[in-house]
C-alpha cells in the first residue's frame, strides 16, 4: 500500500500534473491540425510536393539554429516563459498559414514553426527532467504518452469532421484556442531556470557518437513521419476522414500498450531489451508499407507502426532523461539532442525531394530502425 501511494505521489506530484495537462491539451489541438498541414499545403493551396518539401526544410533548419538562442532565454526568463513563447510563436504560424494565400509569405510560417518547436522541446524536457523521479521515471514517461495520445486519439478525426464541413481557417481558430489554454496550468507553479552553457565542440564528442547516430535516424524518421506519410495515405485513400481515422485508431492502440510498457519500466536491462525490439518490430512495418493498397491494410500497418514504436519509445526518453540528469549540464545535452534530431528531419526531406518517392523515405527510415537493433 505505502509503495502505491509513493508511486501515486510522484505520477500526480503539481509540477508533473500541470506538465501532463498542458501536454494533453496542446497535443489535443497538434493532432487536430498537425497531420493536415502537408495537405492543406497540397490541396488547398495547391503547391506542389517539391515546394511543400521546401517549407519542411525551412522548418528543420530553423530548429537547428534556433535551439542555442533557445536555450539562453530560457536559462535567462524560465522554462514556462519558453513555452509560453513557443505558444504564441505557433499561433503566429498558424495566422500566417491561414493567410497564406493573401501575402503568400511562404518562407515565413516554417521558420516561426521551427523556432517556436525549438523553445518548446527545449523547454520541456528541462522541466520533466528536474521533476520526474528517476525511480519512477518510466511509469512517469508513460503517463505523459497516455496523456499525450488522448489528444491524438481525438484530434484527427475532429479535425478532419471540421475541415471537411467548416474549412481549415475555423479549424486553425480553435487549435489557436487550446493552445493558449494549453499554457495556462504551466504557471500555477514557480519557474524553473535552467543553466545554459553550450558549446558546439559538444555535438563532436567521440563520447556521443551513438547518440548523434541515433537521434539523426530518429529525426529522419519524424519528418517521415509528419511529411511523407499524411501526403501518402491522403493520395492513396482521397479522404479527410480516412486519415483522421486512421490516426485516432493508432492513438488508442498506443494508449492501451502504452500503460503496460509503463508498467515494464523501471529497470535498465529492461528499457534497453524493449527499445532494441520495438525496434526491429517497426522496421519489418516500415517495409511493409511498400505493399499496402486498401484503408484497411493502412489501418492495420498504422496500428501497428503506433503499437511497435511504444517499445522504443517509452524506454528511449526514459534512458534519455537518466542521461541527461547525469549530464554536467542537463541543457546543453538537450540543445544537442534537439539540434542532432533537427540534421535528420532536414535529411529525411533532402531525400524526399531527391528521389520525389515515398517509397523510398519508409525503406530508409525502416533500415535505421532495423540499426537500432544493434546500437
Amino acid at each position: 500500500m505505502l509503495r502505491h501511494h509513493h508511486l501515486i505521489k510522484y505520477l500526480f506530484s503539481r509540477e508533473l500534473s500541470e506538465i501532463y495537462i498542458s501536454i494533453g491539451m496542446k497535443d489535443l489541438a497538434l493532432a487536430m491540425a498537425g497531420i493536415f498541414v502537408p495537405l492543406y499545403l497540397y490541396v488547398d493551396m495547391g503547391y506542389s510536393l517539391n515546394k511543400i518539401f521546401l517549407f519542411f526544410i525551412i522548418y528543420a533548419l530553423a530548429m537547428i539554429f534556433s535551439a542555442p538562442l533557445a536555450a539562453k532565454f530560457i536559462s535567462r526568463y524560465g522554462v514556462k516563459h519558453g513555452i509560453l513563447i513557443s505558444t504564441f510563436g505557433l499561433i503566429v504560424y498558424l495566422i500566417l498559414l491561414i493567410t497564406l494565400p493573401s501575402h503568400n509569405l511562404f518562407y515565413i510560417p516554417p521558420f516561426i514553426w521551427g523556432i517556436a518547436n525549438a523553445f518548446y522541446w527545449l523547454s520541456f524536457h528541462t522541466d520533466f527532467a528536474k521533476f520526474s523521479d528517476k525511480k519512477n521515471r518510466g511509469r512517469e514517461v508513460s503517463m505523459w504518452f497516455i496523456t499525450a495520445f488522448l489528444g491524438v486519439l481525438f484530434g484527427p478525426i475532429i479535425g478532419s469532421i471540421i475541415i471537411t464541413y467548416l474549412g481549415f481557417a475555423i479549424l486553425f481558430v480553435i487549435v489557436s484556442l487550446l493552445l493558449l489554454l494549453s499554457a495556462v496550468p504551466l504557471f500555477l507553479s514557480s519557474d524553473v531556470y535552467p543553466k545554459e552553457e553550450f558549446n558546439f565542440k559538444y555535438i563532436f564528442k567521440r563520447s556521443h557518437l551513438k547518440d548523434t547516430y541515433l537521434y539523426i535516424t530518429m529525426g529522419f524518421r519524424l519528418m517521415i513521419g509528419q511529411l511523407a506519410f499524411p501526403l501518402f495515405i491522403f493520395i492513396l485513400l482521397s479522404g479527410y476522414i480516412s486519415l483522421g481515422a486512421i490516426a485516432s485508431l493508432s492513438a488508442l492502440g498506443s494508449i492501451v500498450v502504452g500503460y503496460f510498457v509503463g508498467k515494464m519500466s523501471g529497470d535498465g536491462k529492461k528499457e534497453k531489451t524493449m527499445f532494441k525490439y520495438g525496434a526491429l518490430s517497426h522496421s519489418m512495418g516500415l517495409f511493409g508499407l511498400i505493399f499496402v493498397k486498401t484503408f484497411v491494410q493502412l489501418a492495420v500497418i498504422n496500428v501497428y507502426l503506433a503499437i511497435s514504436y511504444i517499445f522504443v519509445d517509452i524506454p528511449h526518453h526514459t534512458m534519455m532523461y537518466d542521461k541527461a540528469r547525469r549530464e554536467r549540464n542537463m541543457m546543453e545535452y538537450f540543445v544537442y539532442r534537439e539540434m542532432m534530431l533537427s540534421v535528420g528531419r532536414f535529411l529525411g526531406v533532402f531525400v524526399l525531394l531527391l528521389t520525389g518517392k515515398f517509397v523510398v523515405g519508409f525503406v530508409i527510415t525502416g533500415l535505421g530502425m532495423l540499426s537500432w537493433f544493434f546500437l
